[in-house]
């Protein structure tokens, strides 16, 4: 890495954990006032991550999609942004950051302790497929995220209900079922851009390796993902779920999408989904 990129992957590293410190301190003891300053902080980061983001892209000639940092930094990126989008429409809602930003804080730090070098990419991903795969996959596991950050506040907010206990962070949340209809509708965004992201991918393949469907554990992992928020979105639509149930499965469903996009790179050498591309 060039020290420009240095610098500026880990200046966003250190905001996004100042940021995730600060969501933490007024969540655990009450400090209301605090969430007040975390878009603020957030949007420097956002700032930043946005131009290092473009500088890799306009480096490599191609989608940031090269290695476990710029998957990483494009994962984060929209995540990042789907945030600010709901702190500018509904201010009241900052506490899914609570989620959003440790996340990116970590993946960011695992990819730049992993493959943060701007690598030129393999002449069978130099295709325009690969802005709407990649694409279409970042901003799915962006708004799964965003999902879950609500399911978090969801969780927290009935417990302070269920228990009478009084919290100005809390109480300053939308009603449960308004909380409840917002991560649904970011379920069903994610699960039709994942859906174009399988679809797209199979496409590409067909021109890469002779068929639209391998098996590969990424694919398997992805399709395995899918069909699982397909189901939830059934179990809402079809038998009246909503509410904790969804929340708790919106949590642990996010694992999966984790576990495609990072866990099976690093488990498994031999998948044709080589995230990690070494220069030719």
């Amino acid at each position: 890495m060039s020290w420009i990129d240095t610098i500026f992957s880990w200046g966003i590293i250190y905001i996004y954990a100042i940021c995730t410190v600060i969501l933490l301190v007024a969540f655990i003891f009450g400090k209301d006032r605090l969430l007040r300053i975390v878009p603020w902080v957030l949007g420097i980061g956002f700032f930043f991550h946005t131009l290092i983001w473009f500088m890799r892209w306009y480096r490599t000639g191609y989608f940031p999609a090269n290695g476990e940092f710029e998957n990483a930094l494009s994962g984060g990126w929209f995540a990042v942004v789907l945030t600010l989008y709901i702190f500018i429409r509904r201010p009241g809602l900052v506490g899914i950051a609570l989620v959003t930003v440790p996340v990116t804080l970590l993946f960011l730090g695992y990819g730049i302790m992993k493959k943060p070098m701007a690598l030129p990419h393999n002449a069978a991903l130099k295709s325009s497929w690969l802005v709407i795969h990649v694409a279409f996959a970042q901003l799915a596991f962006g708004a799964y995220l965003v999902a879950a950050g609500f399911g978090v506040i969801y969780l927290l907010k009935q417990r302070s209900e269920n228990r009478k206990e009084s919290s100005k962070i809390l109480d300053n949340l939308p009603v449960m079922p308004v909380l409840d209809e917002l991560m649904f509708k970011f379920i069903v965004f994610g699960f039709i851009a994942d859906a174009i992201m399988i679809i797209a991918g199979s496409i590409w393949a067909k021109d890469l390796w002779g068929s639209y469907w391998s098996w590969d554990p990424v694919e398997v992992w992805s399709l395995a993902s899918w069909l699982l928020y397909g189901l939830s979105i059934h179990l809402r639509v079809t038998l009246g779920w909503k509410g904790r149930r969804l929340a708790w499965l919106y949590i642990f469903a996010i694992i999966g999408i984790i576990i495609a996009y990072w866990g099976v790179d690093f488990f498994i050498r031999n998948s044709q989904h080589i995230f990690g591309v070494r220069p030719e």
